[in-house]
């Protein structure tokens, strides 16, 4: 089977759940759509470990990852006070624990993953990416394209990605927040045409908030 995950900013605790709850196992395939670190939970490098360790896990790069690498390295005033603000304070503190030779591991790492994938599954094929398909690589990991989405491809390939959870699709502040939770017990996965958008909020404090795992296959999600 073969699944994508997105925007998990340090909740290995759902990541490792996901895991167990999706039965993953050598022959299975997992792609993560960028965002392991920062934001709501200690765990993001427990889980860039995790699948630095996996031969069968793919993480591709996600606007955090970017900011990490480039400022863990260059340690400006200006970008660490962005990064910051954008929850990698508790990314750097444990960055900053590790010895220079598991840094250096990482950073190379972070420097080798692609930003986005093409995959065939269950008869259909995806194009798996953080943010949404551009040519402009900045675009593909910073894009925020909204519930009017639709796959840009010919052909029917399907678009799965993250960035913008989707209860702020419709706007970030506070009341919009509000009012797509109304009557909801949970954040989930949003499909339009030929478009998947899976961040289902996981990092940030809200209750619904929850680790969505898509099963390209079968386009079933699995939630923890």
């Amino acid at each position: 089977m073969t699944y994508a995950m997105s925007d998990l900013h340090g909740e290995s605790g759902r990541y490792q759940a996901m895991l167990e709850r999706i039965r993953f196992s050598p022959e299975d395939t997992l792609f993560i759509l960028g965002d392991v670190v920062d934001r709501g939970g200690i765990g993001g490098i427990d889980i860039l470990r995790d699948v630095m360790a996996r031969p069968n896990v793919r993480l591709l790069l996600g606007n955090h990852e970017e900011i990490f690498r480039r400022v863990s390295r260059t340690r400006g005033d200006r970008e660490m006070d962005h990064w910051r603000r954008s929850g990698g304070q508790i990314t750097l503190d444990t960055f900053d624990s590790l010895s220079a030779g598991e840094q250096a591991d990482i950073l190379a790492f972070l420097d080798a993953l692609p930003d986005h994938a093409e995959v065939e599954a269950g008869g259909r094929r995806f194009y798996l990416v953080h943010a949404f398909p551009s040519e402009d690589p900045h675009q593909r990991i910073w894009a925020r394209p909204g519930p009017q989405a639709v796959t840009p491809f010919d052909g029917g390939t399907i678009v799965v990605a993250g960035h913008t959870p989707v209860c702020e699709f419709w706007g970030s502040d506070e009341e919009t927040i509000r009012k797509y939770l109304l009557g909801r017990e949970h954040v989930s996965v949003f499909q339009g045409p030929g478009y998947f958008n899976i961040d289902c909020a996981c990092g940030y404090q809200l209750p619904q908030r929850r680790l969505a795992c898509l099963a390209l296959e079968t386009l079933e999600a699995y939630y923890t």
